[in-house]
């Protein structure tokens, strides 16, 4: 996070500061809920097309409708869960045509994300970095549908952004919709496409410590191609649809 001078201490102002005080803000209400959706999220404790129990949420967290019903409307907004007048609030399916479009642009992002580390990887302690985020990913070689896997493959991509050093990239990441994508298609995948995936994640992590910039924005970039073109090919049973 960027530090924040004040025009005083900017100029190097002698001026007594004032007395310490604590600035955390205690989250909202609706914020506690927003919160908790989006680890059950992450957690695999909700999954997509899953009803998000209004009374369970205000039992659990200790408070009232309101509070939840406004937290629906946000995460509405942007797109994590679906409201609908009759049936509440779903966690939100991903129809086939935004799985294509949010993999197009994945595409992209993860390419420029290895081409980025791949330019890096020489620096500070990097190469370790990657490899041990490789080596953890890799004890899920056989285990590659639990949450458990998901997390770690997460922490493989967060690994190959701070590598890569560039905070727009990771801040324009579309993390819930990858969550959501994850969540949605992980019964879906086959043994063998399984393990196609973790000899690419070793040809992604052995260009990127190679130093290779062009060819590791390449293999990342044709990860994630092939995983939209094997999503594309999935039965419409994997793109429920939720009705009002």
């Amino acid at each position: 996070m960027d530090s924040v001078l004040s025009p005083a201490a900017d100029r190097g102002s002698k001026e007594p500061r004032p007395a310490a005080r604590d600035d955390r803000v205690k989250p909202s209400s609706p914020d506690r809920v927003v919160d908790a959706i989006i680890r059950g999220i992450r957690a695999g404790v909700y999954v997509p097309a899953q009803r998000l129990i209004e009374a369970d949420l205000t039992r659990d967290l200790q408070i009232s409708r309101g509070p939840v019903r406004e937290a629906f409307k946000r995460l509405a907004a942007e797109g994590v869960i679906t409201l609908t007048r009759h049936r509440g609030a779903y966690v939100r399916v991903l129809p086939r045509e935004e799985v294509r479009d949010s993999l197009v642009v994945l595409e992209a992002l993860v390419g420029l994300m290895a081409g980025l580390a791949a330019k890096h990887i020489g620096e500070k302690d990097n190469a370790r970095r990657l490899r041990e985020a490789h080596k953890r990913l890799l004890a899920f070689r056989e285990d590659g549908g639990s949450i458990a896997f998901l997390d770690e493959r997460r922490s493989f991509y967060d690994t190959m952004i701070a590598i890569g050093d560039n905070n727009q990239l990771a801040r324009i990441m579309p993390l819930m919709q990858i969550h959501l994508l994850r969540m949605q298609f992980q019964s879906y995948i086959a043994k063998r496409d399984r393990e196609k995936q973790f000899e690419e994640y070793k040809t992604i992590t052995d260009s990127i410590l190679a130093g290779d910039a062009a060819r590791s924005a390449k293999v990342a970039a044709l990860h994630v191609r092939r995983t939209r073109l094997s999503l594309m090919r999935l039965p419409d049973d994997a793109f429920p649809t939720i009705r009002a």
